[in-house]
């Protein structure tokens, strides 16, 4: 591996680092990549791309952002090991980020039992007819 080609994948790999800490607070905060975007005065497809790690953020971008998101500039790089280059972030570090349509498509498969609205009427029925099978099983 040249030097170069060695050089850019440890920025890469920082990057994503930096981009899954700015993911996780943004989504902590409920903040939308848009909000953010408004802040930096930016497009939300580049606070995407910081996100995925294919662009670094700059230190101004760092700066206003910490100062947004009320952090210590030191919260991007924690957790990051600079003497091999390599996050100490799991899959299971990631935040889940609910969108929309996910979500309604994820109700279609799994219904939330509670947004049923079931009458009295139904649970009372239910509830001697359960009473009756135990009674007959005695």
């Amino acid at each position: 591996m040249s030097p170069n080609k060695e050089q850019r994948d440890k920025e890469i790999r920082f990057n994503k680092h930096c981009g899954i800490r700015l993911r996780n607070l943004r989504c902590k905060n409920g903040y939308t990549q848009t909000d953010l975007a408004n802040v930096l005065g930016y497009s939300f497809q580049q606070v995407q791309k910081y996100e995925k790690g294919h662009n670094g953020m700059s230190g101004f971008v760092v700066g206003v952002l910490t100062n947004f998101l009320k952090v210590n500039i030191n919260y991007f790089s924690e957790g990051f090991n600079f003497d091999n280059y390599t996050s100490n972030l799991k899959y299971e570090d990631r935040f889940p980020e609910i969108h929309r349509c996910n979500q309604v498509r994820n109700e279609k498969l799994y219904p939330n039992p509670s947004s049923y609205e079931i009458s009295d009427a139904y649970v009372k029925q239910e509830l001697i007819t359960m009473a009756d099978a135990i009674a007959s099983d005695k």
